[in-house]
């Protein structure tokens, strides 16, 4: 997937870091499933996703530091 450059605008005005992909994309996939337990328990948590999901897809596309 690609930003387009306003996104990219607004990510950046609020301190965000875009993705720098070798690829076109400016963005990644992550995916949890039972495989990796622990880690989607968590994610069901901070999303507040009922008990009962067995996989979460989640698109990153941008990080930011403290």
């Amino acid at each position: 997937m690609r930003l387009t450059k306003y996104q990219k605008a607004r990510l950046l005005e609020f301190g965000w870091n875009v993705l720098k992909n070798e690829s076109e994309d400016d963005t990644c996939w992550l995916n949890f499933t039972d495989v990796d337990k622990d880690l989607l328990d968590g994610i069901k948590q901070v999303l507040n996703l009922p008990s009962d999901v067995q996989r979460v897809k989640l698109l990153v596309i941008a990080t930011q530091t403290d």
